[in-house]
């Protein structure tokens, strides 16, 4: 898939700056995967800078992206790209813990596709609050299992913080693969995606 419209120079600030924004080959791989299903709606856990929910609406026809941000600065520095490049009617963002934000606020529910790139530890939380959300038939695509191949060698990783928070990760990972109520296909995208479906 070629890609019409891409935010070089934003994902290259974003990663000077140590700021988590998806990888390209994962960024084209969701595109992919929203084109396949003729997706309208989606709902992203984590905004960063706005710059996945702005490659999305921007290469996907008709797309309409909700997302949320917890990080004031970076929520600040989404609203002003997202109006830069003029898709403010194409994307709702909002300032909130998405742990806790008031879900009838939402405006595109049910979503065809629920996006999860946001505090990995959360992820379970995430999913289970947010998939009723999702339609029937809808995706739910959740980014960053591998966390850069440590998930294969838990027992070696120094830090104390980074073991904790890869073993929520594997957590999350051995949930979602052993649930009865779910298909998963994993990819080794980036830095490791999988694609959940009901089954």
């Amino acid at each position: 898939m070629v890609l019409m419209i891409t935010y070089d120079k934003m994902e290259e600030e974003a990663l000077k700056r140590n700021i988590p924004v998806m990888q390209k080959e994962g960024i084209l791989f969701l595109i992919e995967q929203l084109h396949k299903r003729q997706a309208k709606s989606c709902l992203e856990i984590g905004s960063a800078i706005g710059y996945s929910a702005l490659m999305m609406t921007s290469n996907v026809e008709n797309l309409h992206v909700e997302t949320i941000e917890l990080n004031e600065e970076r929520y600040q520095e989404a609203v002003k790209n997202i109006t830069q490049y003029h898709y403010q009617d194409q994307i709702d963002i909002y300032l909130d813990d998405a742990l806790t934000f008031d879900c009838t606020r939402l405006k595109h529910k049910p979503y065809d596709c629920l996006f999860i790139d946001a505090a990995k530890a959360q992820y379970q939380k995430f999913f289970e609050k947010y998939v009723p959300y999702v339609n029937k038939n809808g995706i739910i695509i959740v980014d960053n299992l591998d966390f850069h191949g440590m998930i294969f060698d838990i027992e070696h990783i120094k830090n104390r913080n980074t073991k904790q928070l890869v073993k929520k990760i594997k957590r999350f990972k051995d949930w979602i693969f052993n649930h009865d109520d779910y298909e998963v296909e994993y990819y080794h995208i980036g830095d490791g995606i999988c694609i959940i479906k009901r089954k």
